[in-house]
C-alpha cells in the first residue's frame, strides 16, 4: 500500500494534537497519555459509548468517513454485552475451573491453560489509536497513522 503523505508545519500540528485529544478526554472523561492510547482498550470506550465518540468527531470536524469500518476497530454493544458471550462464559466455565484446579494439584507440571481449547470470543479487533484520530483530523479523511508518513514544512 502506498503510504499517504501528510505536509504540515511544526505549529499547525501541535495545534491538531492539542485539538483532537482535548476533544477526546472531554468526550471520554479520561486522560490521552501518548499517540498509542488506544480508545477501547486504555481509555475504556467501548460499544454505543465509542460509536458516538467516532459521530461526534467526524461531525464537529466535518471529515470523511468513507473507508472506515466500526466493526474492524471495535466491537458492538451487542457483542460486548449480549447473552450469547455469557452463555458461552457458563457453558465453559466448568472446563476452564478444572483445568486451573488440575493446574493446582500437579504444582505446574500439568499446565493446559496454554492450551487453545476455544475459539477467541470475542472476535479481535484492532482498536483505534488517539495517534490514529489524529491523523484522520489532519488528512480530513480516513486513514490509519500506520499508513500515513508526515513531512514537516517550514511557516510561511
Amino acid at each position: 500500500m502506498i503510504p499517504t503523505i501528510l505536509q504540515s508545519d511544526f505549529k499547525s500540528l501541535r495545534q491538531a494534537y492539542i485539538e483532537v485529544k482535548t476533544f477526546i478526554e472531554k468526550q471520554v472523561g479520561d486522560e490521552v497519555l501518548s499517540l498509542n492510547t488506544k480508545i477501547e482498550d486504555d481509555l475504556g470506550c467501548a460499544g454505543d459509548d465509542n460509536w458516538e465518540l467516532l459521530k461526534k468527531f467526524v461531525v464537529k470536524y466535518n471529515l470523511d468517513d468513507t473507508g472506515f469500518d466500526y466493526s474492524k476497530h471495535f466491537l458492538s454493544e451487542g457483542e460486548l454485552f449480549g447473552s450469547g458471550s455469557a452463555l458461552l462464559t457458563l457453558l465453559t466455565l466448568p472446563i476452564s475451573l478444572s483445568i486451573v484446579v488440575l493446574k493446582l494439584l500437579t504444582f505446574d507440571f500439568i499446565d493446559l491453560t496454554r492450551v487453545k481449547l476455544f475459539p477467541d470470543y470475542p472476535r479481535k479487533t484492532i482498536d483505534m489509536t488517539f495517534g490514529d484520530m489524529l491523523t484522520w483530523y489532519l488528512a480530513k479523511r480516513y486513514c490509519l497513522r500506520k499508513d500515513t508518513k508526515f513531512k514537516l514544512t517550514n511557516a510561511v
